[in-house]
């Protein structure tokens, strides 16, 4: 019963987050098509992240941590996902969301 509860407890958590997670990387990154997320995980710290990979090539994975209520923009990324950052710096989650607020008021 209780890996029961987990496993819905985990799919509300990916519901919640593969958005955020979505918007991040189609903002910050060229090149990117389409997310498979494959796991939801917690550190032994208790920190949650979710694993995945980009445009159907399991090499191309992806790490996302939260580190507080939501995702923003702490990942892991092999070095040819690294390479198509649009910017310098990459935008959060909040800042994304906010830059879009503004354009649409």
């Amino acid at each position: 019963m209780k890996k029961h509860q987990e496993s819905i407890e985990k799919e509300a958590f990916l519901k919640e987050e593969a958005p955020r997670i979505e918007q991040f990387f189609k903002y910050n990154y060229n090149n990117i098509n389409k997310f498979s997320f494959t796991h939801v995980k917690v550190s032994p710290m208790g920190i949650p992240y979710i694993e995945g990979f980009i445009n159907n090539d399991e090499n191309l994975f992806f790490s996302a941590t939260i580190y507080d209520e939501h995702f923003e923009n702490s990942i892991s990324v092999p070095e040819d996902v690294s390479n198509w950052r649009k910017n310098e710096i990459n935008k959060t989650v909040s800042e994304i969301q906010q830059q879009e607020k503004n354009k649409n008021p």
